[in-house]
């Protein structure tokens, strides 16, 4: 029984992060750009 329950978690393991790496590798969507700008005043004035 325990033999069965660490080979059915390390399969859940390895296809998960079978899952995770072609999830990163398909969908590659481009971080959205926007330009951010922050006045900054000098110390003392």
């Amino acid at each position: 029984m325990i033999r069965w329950l660490i080979k059915y978690t390390i399969i859940l393991g390895l296809l998960g992060a079978a899952g995770v790496a072609g999830y990163a590798l398909l969908f590659d969507l481009p971080a959205e750009k926007t330009e951010i700008t922050i006045p900054v005043t000098p110390i003392g004035q």
